[in-house]
């Protein structure tokens, strides 16, 4: 590695431990503000809020790394620009490409980051707060020890349960009611006690079966009704109120392979496991469009330059949030929806390095 080499990465890692740092700040402060009066009202200690904010910051680093790269890469090369050494650079036979390799290679470690946390770190530290937050601020019962509200759910196209509560220690439901449905008829429903889950199987337990034919009604006690067309897990009914930040990408990759095993939508759930890796690959995908963009000389100086490097990072979340919405509602496909920001960055990208003085 040549001087010139550790200068660029120098000034590449400077910016960007002051962009992480700002924005871990920013998210911070903006949450708390946000949550004060909840945490005053609930009389949490501030042992409590502090342990709080340290699980939150691992997810902040993780959602914030690719804007921190976006803002080093801009102010970084920026910076050159504006003091003419990208061009005395250039002057000496370091090509702008080669500034871009050097920039990718110094990301990789990045990327490996993101996906590190997003696996690991993230989905438990996740979990953990917010079940301080269930428990503590919001006096609510925890979501893996003690019972959980009523619960519904598809089991299959015709098939819909709901659960009056779940107990998952003793994995097992309260008040079950099961009901079969063609075209927009009921034609079958169990009323049970209890639904069981025995032996990798679920069971009804204790219920009454009533048919509904075309011109009669037929009814009958039931003790035990094995229902082997339940395709979920009692872990699944525990993530139930759980969000996909505090699940890694095997657990999604589970659920969703399970809901489409039982004929269920499983949209919103693919969206969100094709996030999971199209956000490692974000960090490659901004370089790609950040040292091109911050290459051009531009009126206004650093002042300048900074407005326009928040103005990108706006537009760039934009593109992201807009691809997960259309992406749930199913207007465009998961991959694309996830894909979407990263697509349309790096097409620019390679159409302003293109354009870009070399």
């Amino acid at each position: 590695m040549t001087l010139l080499d550790r200068y660029i990465l120098s000034a590449f890692a400077r910016s960007f431990f002051f962009s992480m740092l700002a924005a871990s700040l920013i998210f911070v402060t903006i949450d708390l503000v946000e949550h004060l009066d909840k945490f005053v009202d609930a009389k949490v200690n501030g042992w409590l809020v502090a342990r709080y904010y340290w699980l939150y910051l691992p997810y902040i680093v993780y959602l914030t790394i690719p804007v921190g790269v976006l803002l080093a890469t801009l102010f970084s090369i920026g910076g050159f620009v504006y003091r003419n050494e990208l061009t005395a650079m250039q002057a000496s036979g370091v090509s702008l490409w080669r500034v871009l390799t050097l920039m990718l290679l110094a990301v990789l470690p990045l990327s490996g980051a993101v996906w590190f946390l997003g696996e690991t770190v993230v989905p438990k530290y996740n979990y953990e707060r917010k079940e301080i937050y269930r428990v503590e601020v919001r006096k609510g019962k925890g979501s893996a020890s003690s019972r959980q509200g009523r619960i519904y759910l598809q089991t299959s196209p015709t098939q819909f349960l709901k659960i009056e509560s779940y107990d998952p220690g003793k994995q097992t439901g309260y008040k079950a009611v099961l009901q079969t449905i063609e075209n927009g008829h009921v034609i079958e429903r169990v009323e049970a006690d209890s639904l069981l889950f025995v032996n990798g199987t679920w069971a009804l337990k204790h219920g009454t079966k009533t048919g509904f034919e075309e011109r009669s009604i037929s009814q009958h006690d039931v003790e035990l009704l094995q229902c082997p067309q339940f395709k979920f897990t009692p872990d699944d009914l525990l993530r139930v109120n759980i969000a996909p930040e505090e699940m890694s990408y095997k657990d999604i990759r589970s659920l969703v392979m399970r809901l489409q095993a039982a004929g269920l939508r499983a949209t919103r759930w693919m969206v969100d496991l094709a996030f999971k890796i199209a956000q490692p690959f974000a960090t490659f995908i901004i370089v790609l469009f950040g040292v091109p963009f911050a290459a051009f000389r531009r009126r206004g100086g650093l002042v300048l330059g900074f407005g326009l490097s928040l103005l990108v990072c706006f537009v760039y979340f934009g593109f992201m949030q807009v691809g997960k919405i259309l992406g749930y509602g199913g207007d465009l496909s998961p991959i694309l929806a996830a894909w979407a920001g990263n697509i349309v960055f790096g097409i620019i990208g390679m159409m302003l390095f293109v354009r870009a003085p070399k």
